[in-house]
């Protein structure tokens, strides 16, 4: 019997693990392997194993450990590695003994403590550290030592050493595959620097290779949202760094700049419901794009615009049919998200579109499609979203018993609580009649009141009593009317919680100042268009403009949809820079616009609270460095 390990262990050790991979079952493989091993299965090693002498069993061992990293299980791997001596195993040997023991230590237990997870990154570290002299090993195993000391690195955030580690690996790796990967893990890296490290660590000490790295994506950080002036500086660092590994195989931040190109269709098709049920808001939409295409400075280059009435078609695929037929080269809409959903079932798409609604089918397939986000989930979550960055935590929530307000609750329970917050009671209105007993069974002071019946039952007097509401709760998440909300808010006031926000969409606000009847809806705060509460110079001169033209654009859902018929034409010539700027925004009257890798666009709204009847702004993003970014519409570009 030797030193090492007892007989009766080594059956435990054979057992158990024989025992626990079966029941595992297959796992999915960690990549194409980057150090031979046997075509052998675990059992049958540890089986070998079992009967061998030392100085065969513990390369065995280190052989079955390594299959089990290769499949992507590292816990079971170092069961295994713990009891492996390494006087055992050869000088290279020992140096891949380190190797699998570091990458085990990186695999991340749910189930374990962050300090647990802290202390196995930095002794996975340890471990790969220990490693003299690797290039005597096969390039392979190299490679593979590279990425793993650098994953270890990034995990226990040294993100310039992960870096460091990988662009030295440019010279060995000649598979494409391979390599794009680990320039798109060199560009994550780098990206977790701040811009002002960046900068100080750019320097003559680095070489040329580094040092293009540090500056490319420092280029991006800077002035990531403003891509012209990106594209400039781009050229500038592609004359200093000729031939540098980021251009000639690059990361996907890097494809999506070079794929920017100025678009400027000659025909738009605007496929809008123009009679109808849904005349009205199509006509909004309408006199919205009209205005942009009358803003443009060159009325002779500007987008000509193709109008379809989706109400008298057959389907909304047909109407994108007969648009590209007659010659569009962009299309703009449907609204209605059931004509959307035809046009994304057809099997392709020559023509880019920019729907005014979300599908419900999956797009994925057509990389031509822009979605504008319109919808009560998005607002759902930038309420949620407001109301953790003022430090609240604690929700209950005041909805209309419909599928409104069921998607609201959903997207902004699943945010909040992603958060960290937490959505703890809900209460639905249907009869505007019944909001007093809403609000009392919302505040729980229905429950007040039940204690004081019930003990003026047992006295057999009336009793003074103070009744109190919930005190569990930071906030209140509330979707109404304004109507609704102006027989709500006093019942919220009265009932013991003047002190205890709300905040609610836009739906709330009825489009335009009323402030004798909106004194009521005071200390509520809500997000809406830029064109109805913003007090930057270009739009209030906007909206008084449109006013003197038109009072009732301003009014209910008119200018929500206006804005977005004029921001959807502006965006046309945007859509490929905010998909591939991340930080680019722009500024529109519906709001500040971004554009993410799946085609949807989102909009971020102003927010405002009720101060004695009129909306004051309570926070707004505004453009970098340059304010003007909508102007009064021209005389002529509204009806």
């Amino acid at each position: 019997m030797n030193n090492y390990i007892t007989h009766s262990f080594k059956i435990v050790l054979f057992v158990s693990l024989s025992t626990l991979m079966l029941a595992c079952g297959p796992s999915s493989k960690r990549g194409p392997s980057d150090l031979t091993h046997s075509v052998q299965s675990v059992e049958s090693l540890l089986q070998q194993a079992d009967l061998a002498p030392a100085d065969k069993k513990n390369p065995l061992l280190l052989q079955a450990a390594g299959l089990l990293i290769d499949q992507n299980r590292q816990n079971k791997a170092l069961e295994l590695l713990v009891h492996i001596d390494s006087r055992f195993l050869s000088i290279l040997q020992t140096n891949t003994y380190h190797l699998y023991y570091g990458e085990a230590l990186l695999v991340d237990d749910s189930t374990d403590s962050a300090d647990n997870i802290n202390e196995r990154y930095k002794a996975s570290l340890g471990q790969l550290r220990t490693i003299n002299n690797p290039t005597a090993h096969s390039i392979k195993w190299q490679i593979r030592y590279s990425q793993s000391l650098s994953d270890s690195y990034l995990l226990n955030g040294n993100y310039l050493e992960a870096a460091k580690q990988r662009i030295e690996l440019d010279d060995l790796i000649t598979e494409q595959g391979i390599l794009e990967d680990n320039n798109e893990k060199i560009w994550l890296a780098i990206n977790e620097m701040a811009p002002e490290f960046l900068q100080q660590i750019v320097s003559d000490f680095n070489s040329q290779r580094v040092n293009g790295w540090l500056e490319i994506v420092l280029l991006n950080k800077r002035w990531g949202n403003q891509p012209d002036l990106l594209i400039k500086k781009m050229e500038l660092w592609k004359n200093r760094y000729p031939l540098h590994p980021a251009m000639v195989v690059q990361p996907k931040t890097l494809k999506l700049v070079a794929s920017v190109k100025d678009f400027i269709p000659k025909t738009v098709a605007v496929l809008l419901p123009l009679s109808g049920r849904f005349g009205k808001t199509g006509k909004m939409v309408h006199d919205g794009l009209v205005a942009a295409q009358y803003q443009q400075a060159n009325l002779n280059k500007a987008s000509k615009l193709q109008f379809y009435d989706t109400a008298k078609s057959l389907s909304g695929a047909s109407s994108y049919q007969q648009a590209i037929a007659e010659g569009a080269d962009f299309v703009i809409g449907p609204l209605i998200k059931k004509s959307i959903n035809e046009i994304v079932n057809l099997d392709s798409l020559s023509t880019p579109v920019l729907f005014l609604n979300t599908t419900n089918t999956d797009s994925s397939r057509h990389s031509s499609i822009y979605q504008f986000v319109f919808s009560i989930e998005d607002k759902a979550i930038q309420a949620a979203h407001r109301a953790w960055e003022q430090g609240y935590r604690k929700a209950i929530a005041f909805l209309p018993m419909d599928q409104r307000g069921q998607r609201a609750k959903t997207a902004f329970k699943q945010y909040f609580e992603q958060l960290g917050g937490e959505l703890i009671d809900t209460e639905e209105f249907k009869d505007i009649k019944k909001l007093k007993s809403n609000v009392q069974n919302l505040l729980r002071v229905n429950e007040s009141f039940e204690r004081k019946r019930k003990l003026e039952q047992i006295l057999g007097r009336n009793i003074e009593s103070e009744i109190r509401r919930r005190k569990d709760a930071d906030f209140i998440f509330m979707i109404s009317t304004p109507k609704e909300a102006r027989r709500i808010k006093p019942f919220i006031d009265f009932y013991f919680a003047l002190d205890l926000p709300v905040i609610s969409t836009e739906r709330v606000y009825s489009g335009s100042a009323e402030v004798e009847q909106d004194n009521d809806l005071n200390g509520i705060e809500f997000s809406d268009i830029p064109l109805y509460i913003s007090q930057q110079q270009d739009i209030l001169e906007t909206r008084q403009f449109i006013s003197g033209i038109d009072p009732n654009i301003l009014k209910g859902t008119n200018g929500r949809f206006f804005s977005l018929g004029y921001d959807a034409y502006q965006l046309i010539s945007q859509l490929n820079k905010l998909q591939a700027f991340p930080d680019y925004r722009w500024y529109g009257l519906s709001g500040e616009i971004g554009v993410n890798e799946a085609g949807l666009v989102h909009r971020y709204l102003t927010w405002a609270k009720f101060i004695k009847g009129i909306p004051k702004v309570t926070k707004e993003r505004l453009p970098p460095e340059t304010p003007k970014s909508v102007g009064p519409l021209p005389l002529n570009s509204v009806r």
